[in-house]
């Protein structure tokens, strides 16, 4: 295996997870001995955007995979996600193949995956717009925790796609497709596609069933009815969060920029399907 050094990397981590930054700093060490520039972030609220690397080594869950990618705004760079999660479906390595998948890196024999990104915002009845937010994962609309039933509505352009009464309304990308929509009974689509997935919360119309539709110019989620309470919400990623009164929308467009996901290649992403949820059953190869 032949490295490539003098790599520029960016190393991140959560300083409040134990242990992270002894563990973050063994490798940075390791990774300085073969000529490699180093930097390390530990704060998870600080900007990635302005910070110059070749590459992006995140260790934590999938949340922190989400996180960086929002952290690192416009400048997106190829990012390879190491596990020290729970279920770590969106990173490419667990924790105990860290050696391995340094090694790749040096060498450059992962491949950069480009994923669709969004941005999110909210737009009150007298037209002001929220600051975007820029996600990778999903959008999830949805009712106060004990607040009653919500009513919303889905469009794309000026055509309504369809009313949902319930629990929310979930708008995930293909990547996000098996996160919470899976969960909710929605499709799980290859991580590739320019798509979107609406799926809905514990509808109240039985007809109600989720909808994939491809990206186009994005969609808008408009709040009808909030219950008893005065907002609904909406969770970006799982990780920002904004009010959405009656009558407000949520705009979710497709970003130009994308996230520069570094993996094993297109067949990795179903055999983590096997993997870790044993999806269709044993995994074979053809001979």
């Amino acid at each position: 295996m032949t490295r490539q050094a003098g790599k520029r990397l960016l190393l991140v981590g959560d300083e409040r997870k134990g242990g992270s930054k002894a563990l973050i700093q063994h490798h940075a060490t390791w990774l300085s001995g073969r000529g490699c520039e180093i930097e390390i972030v530990m704060d998870r609220d600080s900007s990635l955007e302005d910070r110059t690397a070749d590459a992006v080594v995140v260790w934590g869950g999938d949340g922190s995979l989400l996180a960086a990618a929002r952290r690192m705004g416009q400048n997106q760079r190829p990012t390879l996600g190491i596990n020290r999660g729970r279920l770590g479906f969106l990173t490419s390595f667990e924790y105990e193949h860290t050696q391995q998948a340094l090694d790749m890196l040096l060498a450059d024999e992962l491949h950069e995956e480009p994923r669709l990104m969004y941005w999110c915002s909210m737009v009150g009845l007298d037209g002001t717009a929220t600051p975007p937010v820029l996600g990778l994962n999903d959008v999830v609309v949805s009712r106060a925790a004990v607040g009653g039933m919500i009513t919303v509505r889905a469009f794309r352009g000026s055509g309504e796609l369809a009313t949902y009464r319930g629990d929310g309304l979930i708008v995930a990308t293909a990547l996000g497709s098996t996160a919470y929509s899976m969960a909710a009974g929605g499709p799980v689509l290859a991580p590739d596609l320019d798509a979107l997935v609406l799926t809905p919360l514990a509808s109240h119309t039985l007809s109600a069933r989720p909808l994939v539709l491809p990206v186009a110019s994005g969609i808008e989620i408009e709040v009808v009815e909030t219950g008893s309470k005065k907002y609904a919400y909406a969770q970006i990623d799982g990780q920002v969060q904004l009010q959405v009164p009656v009558g407000g929308r949520i705009v979710l467009k497709p970003a130009s920029v994308r996230f520069r996901h570094l993996g094993l290649g297109p067949s990795h992403f179903f055999q983590v399907m096997h993997g870790k949820f044993g999806f269709t059953g044993a995994l074979r190869h053809r001979g």
